[in-house]
């Protein structure tokens, strides 16, 4: 059910354990592009006659965009379509569009940003998608997973109320991943140059609510909703491809 409220500044922040860096990317632009081999294995269906596959890792920006090096780690923050203008920080909602340029037309491959209608499906709609996702921590890291369609990998506890349920290292994380899984870290959301993390996780989708916000899919512990944020506020990206 969709919670009528802009999201509010969560000052907790938590740890990593499996060397994160929280302003640094390990790889940078001028490095290996991790773009080129940045999909995931796991197919979604986000409508009854669609299905994707996610990037990697959420997406950052430091002279040209690239995927975090980790499903663990943060990534950028972006204001709402802002494609042709990552870095913008600006509080005011006169300085943010109402139509959507979506960062991943600035990328080759296809990539591109779930609509809020494709979010409610994937964690709502689809065939037993309750049990298909829930809280984790992951290398430190507290975060949502979320299970692909046909999932065959370790079992896994569809939790909201138990961070601790389900907890994966280096060394029992990349079984999960290598069968599909989606991790969306608790990035939590900027507010001009204001960072707050740890908590909330919070990522955007391509619709707009109404003038000046734009829809959004919450979640922390005992919640997960669709919502709606002003467009001038940071939030995640994690791109996707149409399988």
């Amino acid at each position: 059910m969709k919670k009528l409220f802009p999201l509010l500044l969560v000052s907790i922040f938590i740890v990593a354990s499996c060397q994160k860096d929280e302003t640094e990317p390990t790889v940078t632009p001028d490095g290996p592009d991790p773009i080129v081999s940045g999909l995931l294995s796991g197919k979604f269906s986000v409508s009854a006659s669609r299905q994707v596959q996610f990037a990697s890792g959420n997406l950052d920006y430091i002279d040209g965009y690239f995927f975090a090096p980790n499903q663990y780690d943060y990534g950028g923050y972006f204001g709402w379509g802002t494609g042709s203008n990552p870095t913008i920080t600006s509080t005011e909602p006169a300085d943010y569009s109402d139509e959507f340029d979506d960062w991943g037309s600035h990328i080759e491959g296809g990539w591109r940003t779930l609509t809020i209608d494709e979010w409610v499906y994937m964690m709502e709609e689809r065939p037993n998608a309750t049990s298909k996702c829930g809280i984790a921590t992951v290398c430190g890291v507290l975060g949502m997973i979320v299970l692909p369609d046909n999932w065959e990998g370790p079992a896994f506890s569809a939790t909201f109320t138990n961070r601790d349920a389900n907890t994966y290292d280096e060394n029992s994380w990349p079984a999960m991943e290598q069968a599909g899984a989606l991790f969306l870290p608790t990035a939590g959301n900027r507010f001009g140059t204001s960072i707050s993390s740890g908590e909330y996780g919070n990522y955007w989708s391509s619709s707009l609510y109404e003038e000046s916000k734009a829809e959004s899919w919450h979640f922390g512990m005992y919640n997960n909703y669709d919502t709606w944020t002003g467009t001038c506020w940071g939030m995640s990206v994690r791109l996707a491809k149409d399988n």
